[in-house]
């Protein structure tokens, strides 16, 4: 069995807590990990919509079309060569 531990809480957020459990049909303990999973969820995702506003447009565009796929010299391989 894993260690427990003692918190104090102010009364209307243990009451909070105590209603998503009741609602969930859960313990306090899975009630409190499923709302920290979430907001480790939200964090995840939060970076991530930073980290694609930062990256470089022309640099994505440029990787998505490396390939000029108009180009008149691709139709002379035929479909051997592909």
């Amino acid at each position: 069995m894993s260690s427990l531990t003692t918190i104090r809480v102010p009364r209307p957020l243990y009451d909070r807590l105590a209603q998503r459990a009741r609602a969930s049909n859960t313990t306090l303990a899975v009630a409190l990990e499923h709302a920290l999973d979430a907001a480790d969820e939200q964090d995840f995702w939060a970076a991530v919509r930073v980290s694609n506003r930062h990256a470089d447009a022309d640099t994505l565009a440029s990787v998505a079309l490396r390939d000029n796929l108009d180009e008149p010299a691709d139709d002379a391989h035929g479909t051997a060569r592909w």
